[in-house]
């Protein structure tokens, strides 16, 4: 199931999909150039696996990226805004709330509002089952996913002892 960690650390992720899509094709044509059928030490069929496993993490990114488009999409249109400024801006909440005319509290519970949205999408999404496997096979977002849960929580219990 997509938690609010995970569709907050989505959108932090989400904006650094093309350039990693990017650097696996710069490492395809390396890999094919350096390494190729005629390098001793390395077979043609390992060069071979190798450039279709990174094609195939390249499509899992592509792929995450649809998701999250159309998960988005769906959201109403104040809720996309919001994202829209995390995703693309990676702005404050003080640059939200001067962007949409808010006050402090206003935007904090508008964007945790549109992070539950994004979740409810997520979950409902027909490529829930791609997500979850695209989620849990790629280390750099389980690392970001621990991250927002780990600030998240330790938020949550400083709030709880004030």
């Amino acid at each position: 199931m997509i938690t609010i960690y995970d569709s907050e650390a989505i959108i932090k992720i989400y904006k650094l999909l093309n350039k990693r899509c990017d650097v696996i094709d710069k490492f395809i044509k390396n890999h094919a150039y350096y390494f190729g059928p005629y390098t001793e030490e390395y077979g043609s069929n390992d060069v071979f696996n190798n450039i279709i496993d990174l094609m195939q993490r390249k499509n899992q990114l592509i792929n995450l990226k649809v998701i999250v488009d159309k998960a988005i999409s769906s959201l109403p249109d104040n809720d996309k805004k919001v994202l829209l400024l995390k995703m693309n801006y990676n702005v404050s909440v003080n640059e939200i709330c001067g962007v949409l005319e808010l006050k402090e509290r206003t935007a904090f519970r508008r964007i945790e509002r549109a992070f539950e949205k994004l979740t409810e999408a997520l979950n409902q999404s027909k490529y829930y089952n791609s997500l979850i496997s695209i989620l849990n096979t790629e280390e750099w977002i389980i690392g970001v996913r621990e991250e927002v849960k780990d600030r998240r929580m330790s938020f949550k219990t400083e709030v709880a002892s004030i």
